[in-house]
C-alpha cells in the first residue's frame, strides 16, 4: 500500500466524530493493566514468525462495501420515486402523469449518488462508528433533496412534478438507506470478527498510546483492525503486551513486516525518542509501507493548548469551557424540555420498576446518595435501588465490581440496562444534573480524587450528566478515574450540541453492549 508517512494517527478506533478534534480523545482507553505472560511466545527476537493465514475472504474483494453501497443506494433512490408518487396520489381524484416521474429516475439516482459521495458515504468505514456514518448519510440525503428541488426550479418543471411527492420519497430513502447501512454493518462486523477484511497491524512501541489502541481494537473488532504483534525494546519477546504477543525488537521491523504479512505499521514511540521515530518513518517510506504515528495521548490530554491558524499563520491559545453564556442557556433549556418529556414517556416503565422492586426486595424503592455537582455543590442523587439494604454497612464505600454479591437479581438487570438511572431525570429537571456531562462522584470518592487526579476539579465546571463522553466510550463503573477525567475534560472543552446528540445516540445504541455495567 502507498506510504502515508505524513499522517498522524489521531483517528478514533471506536467512535470517531465528524471532526478531527472529536477523534483525538476517542482512541484513549483504560490504563493500568499488567503485562502478562503469553501462552506460547517466541523464544527470541530472531525466532522465525509463522506467517498467518490471509485475513481476506478470497471470494470477497477488499472494496466490496463501497460497491454494495453504490448499488444499494442507486436501487433505493430509483424505487423512492414511484413510491413517493404512489403515496401522494393513492386514491387521489386528480393526478399528474407518471411518465415524467419515470423519466426522471436516472437523474434522481445520479443526484443521490453524487450527494452521498460528496458527504463521504463511499469511503472506507474502517475506524468509523455507525452513528457518524448515519450523520453523514442524512447530510447527503438532505443535499440530494436540495438538488432535486433546485433542478425542478431551474428547469421550470413545477407543472410536471409535485413537490409533495418528493418529501415522502426523500424520507423513505433516508429510512431504507439507514436500514441498509445497519444490515451491511452487521454483516461486515461478523466478517471482521472472523478476521475477514481486517487490516493486519504491527504496533511499534509499548507506550500509553499503543496500549489505548490495542484495548480499543480488541474491544471493537468490527472496526477492522487486528494487532498481530507488538515490537518493543522495553518488553521481552517472552511476554505478551495486553494480550498481544511481543514478536521482536524494533530493529527487526523490516523482517517482521514481511513475515507477518502486515498491512499497516503503527508507530507508538514516545516523544523522547524522536530520532528513532524519524528513522522508522524513513524505513517505512523506503519500503512503501502504510504507516501512521500514534501521538503520546497523555501529553495531548495534559496540555490545555489549542492550535488554530489565520491564513496559514499558526496561532496558539488556551482551551476553555465551552458551556458558557448563551451555550449554557441553550443546553439548560434542552435539558428541561427533554427531561420533562422523558418523564412522561417513561412513566409506565418507572411504575413497573417500582412495583417489581417492592415485590422482590425489602427496603426503600429509591437509593439516595450525596454527590458533588457543579462548582462543588453537593446534591442528592436518585437511583432505583439495585442492591441489598445497607449494602455498604460492612464494606464501606466500594465501587460495584463483576459478580458483586450486594447486587440483587432484579438490580443486575436494571444496572445492565442502565434503568436504575431513570430517576435522575428528576435531578435534571431540578437543575442538579444535565442529560449529558461528567458523571457525578460520591462525596467520599470526590474528596480523594480531587487531590490525586490531575484536572479532576475541571469536571465540576459544568453540571454532571446522566451519560457522558467517558460512558459512551465504555469508561464507567470501575474504570480508572484518571481516564474518565480526561474524557470529561475533553467533553467540556469541545462541547457542542452535535457532541451531546452523539452521546445520547451512542448511549441508546450501546445500552446492551456495555462491558462495565455491573
Amino acid at each position: 500500500m502507498a506510504g502515508g508517512g505524513n499522517r498522524i494517527l489521531i483517528d478514533h478506533i471506536a467512535a470517531a466524530g465528524p471532526s478531527v478534534r472529536h477523534a483525538n480523545l476517542d482512541a484513549m482507553a483504560r490504563r493500568g493493566a499488567e503485562v502478562r505472560p503469553a501462552p506460547k511466545p517466541p523464544t527470541s527476537s530472531s525466532a522465525p514468525v509463522q506467517a498467518p493465514i490471509a485475513s481476506r475472504l478470497a471470494l470477497l474483494p477488499p472494496d466490496w462495501l463501497p460497491i454494495a453501497l453504490v448499488v444499494g443506494d442507486g436501487i433505493i433512490a430509483a424505487i423512492s420515486v414511484p413510491t413517493g408518487y404512489w403515496i401522494k396520489y393513492y386514491n387521489a381524484g386528480q393526478v399528474l402523469p407518471f411518465a415524467p416521474y419515470f423519466a426522471a429516475i436516472p437523474v434522481v439516482v445520479f443526484l443521490y449518488l453524487f450527494a452521498l459521495a460528496v458527504t463521504g458515504q463511499y469511503r472506507s468505514w474502517r475506524g468509523r462508528t455507525l452513528v457518524d456514518q448515519l450523520f453523514a448519510l442524512y447530510g447527503g440525503v438532505g443535499l440530494a433533496a436540495v438538488l432535486i428541488f433546485a433542478a425542478i426550479e431551474l428547469g421550470n418543471l413545477g407543472q410536471s412534478y409535485s413537490r409533495l411527492t418528493i418529501v415522502p420519497a426523500v424520507v423513505l430513502a433516508a429510512v431504507v438507506m439507514t436500514l441498509e447501512r445497519y444490515l451491511l454493518r452487521q454483516y461486515e462486523t461478523r466478517l471482521r470478527r472472523r478476521g475477514i477484511g481486517t487490516e493486519r497491524v504491527l504496533m511499534v512501541g509499548a507506550s500509553e498510546g499503543s496500549e489505548a489502541l490495542i484495548r480499543r481494537m480488541n474491544m471493537f473488532p468490527q472496526y477492522g483492525f487486528h494487532v498481530v504483534g507488538v515490537v518493543s525494546d522495553e518488553v521481552s519477546p517472552a511476554e505478551s503486551y495486553f494480550g498481544v504477543p511481543v514478536v521482536g525488537r524494533v530493529g527487526d521491523l523490516s523482517v517482521l513486516v514481511r513475515q507477518l504479512k502486515v498491512d499497516q505499521v503503527f508507530l507508538a514511540l514516545p516523544a523522547s525518542k524522536r530520532d528513532r521515530l524519524l528513522h522508522l518513518i524513513k524505513l517505512c517510506e523506503d519500503q512503501n509501507l502504510e504507516f501512521k504515528i500514534v501521538p503520546d495521548l497523555l501529553e495531548i490530554m495534559s496540555t490545555r493548548i489549542a492550535a488554530n491558524s489565520i491564513d496559514g499563520l499558526p496561532l496558539v491559545g488556551i482551551r476553555r469551557n465551552q458551556m458558557r453564556g448563551g451555550a449554557a442557556f441553550v443546553k439548560r433549556a434542552i435539558d428541561l424540555v427533554i427531561s420533562a418529556i422523558l418523564l412522561v414517556v417513561f412513566s409506565p416503565v418507572l411504575l413497573v420498576i417500582v412495583t417489581l422492586i417492592k415485590l422482590t426486595m425489602p427496603g426503600p424503592t429509591l437509593f439516595r446518595q450525596e454527590r458533588i455537582g457543579r462548582n462543588r455543590h453537593p446534591f442528592v442523587i436518585y437511583k432505583f435501588r439495585s442492591m441489598i439494604p445497607d449494602a455498604e454497612a460492612k464494606t464501606g464505600p466500594v465501587v460495584a465490581y463483576p459478580g458483586d454479591e450486594r447486587v440483587t437479581r432484579l438490580g443486575r438487570i436494571l444496572r445492565r440496562l442502565s434503568l436504575d438511572e431513570l430517576p435522575q431525570l428528576f435531578n435534571v429537571l431540578k437543575g442538579d444534573m444535565s442529560l449529558v456531562g461528567p458523571r457525578p462522584q460520591p462525596t467520599f470518592f470526590d474528596q480523594r480524587y480531587s487531590g490525586e487526579v490531575p484536572r479532576y476539579l475541571e469536571r465540576q465546571q459544568v453540571r454532571p450528566g446522566l451519560t457522558g463522553w467517558a460512558e459512551v466510550n465504555d469508561l464507567r463503573g470501575a474504570a480508572p478515574i484518571a481516564d474518565r477525567t480526561m474524557y470529561d475534560v475533553y467533553y467540556i472543552e469541545n462541547w457542542s450540541l452535535t457532541l451531546d446528540l452523539k452521546c445520547v445516540v451512542l448511549t441508546a445504541m450501546r445500552m446492551f453492549s456495555h462491558h462495565h455495567a455491573y
